[in-house]
């Protein structure tokens, strides 16, 4: 939510259930790679890819890949499987040239998921070999300086690794101990801060901490852009990656992130922006171009990454002011909304994955409810009238910031993302100040009318549980 240019976050209740993979077994994928290379083959093993990693497959939701790196090295040996691999982006390749750079991210995620050193698809998202990692630029800059990355410590100098572990900590040219450090480093103007290659982290609670906020956002950041690539990349851009050319693969100016060590701390430092910030459980100022969170067991990633979302959205391309100010409201916090549903899960064949969009993460089975139960809706051609100051006076703000998480999913996830290339669209014409009251219907070629009964029908594909869930948040009111 946005108030007085900045955007909050929340109490959010998190819903949603274990998804568990459903890959084959080794001998399914052996029979299958067997097959000669023919055009039935190339088409069953795409589908067959598309089917069990996941891809825009299911009426709610997909699975999702990030790339081992540096900063997150594997933990489940995987099998490699070059020719499945080598299939995989070729089909990233040919979504490229199709101008979907969703797509092309994600098979290229998945591409790596087979074979973790190929360089083709490491090169197309950014990263470079150092010695036994895979690194982005930034890193392998400080890898190049004598540096490592540590979890708990983050960048530190390879020749002082010994020092670090032992509780020592450098202050100049001398070394004091872990107390005296936290002393130091006590308030969040004096904070560490802790660099990777798209975030920098500041914080009073501890390098650790920050070290593993840094490492989630990381991943974030990757899940970000394989739902909306196109975004922020251009088809020309990233066909360069496929032809050769490598990417920078980090931002200059990193995303800033402020992690207090306390909810008193986050209260007392940021109520002069905001008055009623402790009815916040965090807040992007896009002022500042700053995200805002404290530590502690009432903090919640849902949050994290919903006001993440705001400052991706809004610091990765040029940006107009006061974003839907006069109209379209709802899409700025139901994609928000919608990436609150993402949750994490290890399976002993692929490793890691994701999840985002299942019907029972986020504020989803809260959508569900209000429209098939409650029978609450607001119609598109009413929402997307409303600018964010209307939104934010409305007195079912809760059960609206519900349903745009549930718009936000129909959009991405109807007919196998027949809507996503419009909702990126949106995204980009709402951020840039271009957008109207029509633009949704004119990106996607149907009425609000057609779209209210298209979402209707979507909601009604899964079964509904009979326990009401609650509001995942309660929004801020004026």
């Amino acid at each position: 939510m946005r108030v007085g240019g900045a955007w909050i976050g929340l109490v959010r209740v998190g819903t949603g259930r274990d998804y568990p993979t459903v890959m084959a077994r080794s001998w399914f994928w052996q029979s299958t790679l067997r097959m000669r290379e023919t055009h039935v083959r190339q088409k069953f093993v795409y589908l067959l890819i598309l089917m069990l990693l996941g891809d825009i497959s299911s009426t709610f939701g997909e699975r999702l890949f990030v790339a081992h790196d540096l900063y997150a090295p594997a933990k489940v040996p995987v099998q490699t499987n070059s020719l499945l691999a080598s299939s995989l982006f070729d089909q990233a390749r040919q979504a490229c040239e199709k101008g979907n750079m969703g797509l092309a991210l994600r098979l290229v995620e998945q591409t790596l998921v087979f074979e973790t050193d190929h360089a083709d698809a490491r090169r197309v998202l950014g990263y470079r070999r150092v010695g036994e990692s895979w690194a982005g630029s930034y890193a392998a800059r400080r890898l190049d300086q004598d540096e490592v990355w540590h979890p708990q410590f983050g960048w530190i100098k390879k020749a002082d690794t010994q020092r670090w572990k032992e509780g020592l900590r450098p202050l100049g040219k001398r070394w004091i101990s872990i107390a005296d450090d936290q002393r130091r480093h006590a308030t969040i103007d004096k904070g560490w801060q802790i660099r990777t290659d798209h975030f920098r982290v500041k914080t009073n609670h501890s390098r650790s901490e920050a070290a593993r906020l840094a490492i989630r956002l990381e991943d974030f950041y990757q899940i970000w852009q394989q739902q909306v690539g196109g975004f922020f990349l251009k088809t020309e851009d990233l066909q360069q990656r496929f032809d050769g050319k490598p990417s920078s693969g980090y931002r200059n100016k990193p995303f800033q992130v402020i992690y207090y060590k306390t909810r008193d701390q986050y209260n007392v430092a940021l109520r002069g922006a905001q008055p009623r910030i402790e009815m916040t459980l965090g807040i992007y100022f896009d002022t500042t171009r700053s995200t805002h969170f404290f530590a502690g067991e009432s903090q919640d990633v849902g949050t994290i990454y919903h006001e993440v979302v705001h400052q991706l959205f809004q610091e990765s391309n040029r940006s107009a002011r006061n974003v839907g100010a006069l109209a379209n409201a709802w899409v700025i916090e139901g994609v928000a909304c919608y990436f609150e549903s993402l949750e994490e899960h290890s399976d002993p064949l692929v490793g890691r994955y994701f999840t985002l969009g299942t019907h029972s993460a986020g504020r989803l089975p809260a959508a569900r409810h209000r429209r098939l139960v409650d029978d609450y809706y607001v119609p598109l051609a009413e929402l997307s009238a409303l600018g964010m100051s209307d939104l934010q006076r409305r007195q079912d703000i809760a059960r609206l910031y519900s349903q745009s998480a549930g718009l936000a999913t129909f959009l991405m996830h109807y007919q196998e993302g027949r809507y996503r290339p419009a909702l990126v669209k949106l995204l980009q014409l709402v951020y840039t100040g271009g957008d109207k009251v029509s633009t949704l219907q004119e990106l996607t070629g149907r009425s609000f009318a057609q779209l209210d009964q298209e979402y209707l029908e979507f909601l009604q594909q899964e079964p509904l549980k009979s326990k009401q869930p609650q509001e995942s948040r309660q929004p801020l009111q004026q």
